[in-house]
Parts: C-alpha cells; sequence; structure tokens
C-alpha cells in the first residue's frame, strides 16, 4: 500500500516553474528523503503533499484517497516545520498537545498521549516548561514529539536538523531513524544534506530545476548515479568529459578532453567516437609514494599540487603527466600525508569508472 503518491503534478508561480511534471510513490513505513540544492523545489513538493501549497496541475493521494484539494486538516499528514514553530507564550504540554486539542481528544487522553511522546523522544517530565528553557536540540524534540502525537498516517519534515550544530544534528539522525522505526510511520525528509539522506533513507528522490532525475535507495544513488548531476551533487567525484576511442567485448578506451586515456570495464558495446561523461569517485583514487604502487589494473603518475588535511581524511589534488587533474581522498589512518609537489603514482581499476551515457 502507498501512503503517498503524487501524479504529474505541477507547481506554478507566475511564470517560474517550481515543480515541474513529478511523479512518484511512497510506500508505508517508508523513510523517503527528497535531496537538492536550494531551489529545486523539494520544499514546494512537501508543502502540495501537506496541502500547504495547490498544484497548478496533477493529483496527489493518501492513503490511496485523492486528497488534491482537500485543506491540510483532512489529510492525516503532519508537518514538522525547519523551524520547529513553537508557541512561546504556551509551555510544552500545550505546544505537544495543541493538535489533539484541535481535533477535541478528552483531556486524560491528550495528558497520556503528551506524555508517551515526550518519552518517545527522550524529555520527560518537561510539560511544564516554556520553548525559551529550552535548547535547540530539545526544541526540535518538542517539535516532532507535537508532530507524532497525533499519529499522522505521514510525517513530513522540513530540514528539521539544519539549525542544531554538527555533532547534535550527526547524534539527532540516529534517533530520528529509530523513532521512525519505532512508531513506523511513513516519513518524508526534504534535505540539502547529501549525508543526511544518505544515512537516515530507505530511498531517496533527488531533484534538480522541479524535477525528479533519481530515484532510488542510499547505495544506488550513490554508486550508480543516472545523471551528471546526481554524481557531481553527492559525494566527491572526478567527472571526466571525453570519447570513445576504440571499444571491445567488455571494456572500451577512453579519452578525455586534456588527454587522459584509461580502459573502462561497461557491460554493453558502445561506437567509437561517442560523446560521454565518466565519474570517477575521489575514494577510489589510491595514491602512492614514486616508486610504490599497489595491485591496481591501471597506474598513472604525476605530482601533488595541493594536500588539504580533513581530519579523518586527506584531500589530494594530483596533476598527472597527461595533463588532466585528479582529487584523491584517503582516510589519514592510510600513512602520513604526502606534501604538495611530491612526485607520485595512482592506482585505479577499470570497474572504478562510472559511465554516465547521453549527458555531455
Amino acid at each position: 500500500m502507498n501512503d503517498v503518491e503524487l501524479r504529474r503534478v505541477t507547481k506554478t508561480f507566475g511564470k517560474v516553474v517550481a515543480v515541474n511534471d513529478i511523479s512518484f510513490q511512497v510506500q508505508q513505513g517508508e523513510f523517503l528523503t527528497l535531496l537538492g540544492p536550494s531551489g529545486c523545489g523539494k520544499t514546494t513538493t512537501m508543502r502540495i503533499i501537506a496541502g500547504l501549497e495547490l498544484p497548478t496541475s496533477g493529483f496527489v493521494y493518501i492513503r490511496e484517497r485523492e486528497v488534491t484539494y482537500l485543506p491540510p486538516y483532512r489529510r492525516d499528514v503532519s508537518l514538522m516545520f525547519q523551524s520547529y514553530a513553537l508557541f512561546p507564550h504556551k509551555n510544552i504540554f500545550d505546544n505537544v498537545g495543541f493538535g489533539l486539542k484541535y481535533r477535541n481528544f478528552p483531556k486524560a487522553e491528550r495528558a497520556t498521549r503528551i506524555r508517551e511522546a515526550l518519552e518517545l523522544v527522550h524529555l520527560p517530565g518537561i510539560e511544564k516548561r516554556y520553548p525559551k528553557q529550552l535548547s535547540g536540540g530539545q526544541q526540535q524534540r518538542v517539535a516532532l514529539a507535537r508532530a507524532l502525537v497525533v499519529n499522522p498516517s505521514v510525517l513530513l519534515l522540513d530540514e528539521p536538523l539544519s539549525n542544531l550544530d554538527l555533532k547534535l544534528r550527526e547524534r539527532m539522525r540516529v534517533e530520528l531513524k529509530q523513532i521512525q522505526e519505532k512508531v513506523g510511520i511513513t516519513f518524508i525528509f526534504v534535505t540539502h544534506d547529501q549525508e543526511e539522506a544518505l544515512t537516515l533513507s530507505d530511498r531517496i528522490a533527488v531533484m534538480e530545476a522541479g524535477q525528479i532525475v533519481q530515484v532510488g535507495s542510499p547505495r544506488a544513488v550513490y554508486e550508480h548515479p543516472q545523471t551528471e548531476f546526481v554524481a557531481r551533487f553527492i559525494g566527491q567525484s572526478n567527472i571526466l568529459k571525453g570519447r570513445v576511442r576504440s571499444t571491445g567485448p567488455e571494456q572500451f578506451e577512453f579519452e578525455s578532453e586534456k588527454g587522459f586515456r584509461t580502459q573502462v570495464s561497461y557491460g554493453t558495446q558502445i561506437p567509437v567516437g561517442e560523446n560521454l561523461v565518466v565519474q570517477l569517485r575521489a575514494e577510489r583514487v589510491h595514491v602512492y609514494p614514486e616508486g610504490i604502487a599497489g595491485l591496481h589494473e591501471l597506474i598513472f603518475r604525476g605530482v601533488i599540487d595541493r594536500t588539504v588535511y580533513a581530519g579523518d581524511s586527506v584531500q589530494y589534488f594530483i596533476h598527472l603527466d597527461n595533463g588532466e587533474t585528479i582529487l584523491s581522498i584517503q582516510p589519514t589512518s592510510s600513512g602520513k600525508p604526502l606534501e604538495p609537489s611530491n612526485p607520485v603514482v595512482i592506482g585505479l581499476d577499470q570497474n572504478d569508472f562510472v559511465v554516465l551515457r547521453g549527458v555531455s
């Protein structure tokens, strides 16, 4: 059963097309993330699901019932805003219980549900406090409790972690996923943070310029991007544009625009001379001091232009002898960082490359 379905939904604001003919389904109990840069249409899409925006065309279904033009309170969804939107003049009990009171739940049942919701988010016993007496992380949990207390079919979350500091954001990712698995409610999560999307989601819908360009599991989206945009947006990659010089049964020779040549594994034949884009993840580029090389199918030589120390990893910008510049990201545990101007060898394998056809 699908908890949410959008069919050919478009939303325009004057001449601006915010959402352009998108369709997707969200299964019951699934954690789906709408991922993309600012202005790509992800928040507008979420607001259309919530009923806060009406689509210019298309249809919205929740629990297989069309709700395209129904008001928010008749959709059985809850929305958690980026700003949390807590009432500063109400205590936590009244903030969390606002939706229950609006729905005319009996006072005793409201009290029980509020207490259970606060225990769920690990904030028992704070009912009499006010939002200004809480930390940012605690306010975020109160907002989550308020969204969950009405037991909606779908919970919509609009970048709820973006206002938290890094450590708290990382901790809340874990707790948010645990809560979602415990309550079993469908979550639709909006973010521009690729790490949030990869760690939280059952599936990711990547958006670009009002359209969904790829939907899949975190592993599928990361390891098998279908467009150059997805390849660039998620993770750190080398994107090489070039053409096919020669071809064989399960591989071909690729030459980049700067003259970098390599063999690439590929399961189907590609015509000689075809222009295409090849992705090479930065963590797949293995770097060795000159004179040392690992067991790799492909070996290239170059010089380190720049080294960036990032705590748990080191970034190397390497100028190869053939003129191409390649980014490599290696764990600091791999050894003492190499210095700029050091001659190096990089090792690759043919299946490290992902071929992005039709996007050059």
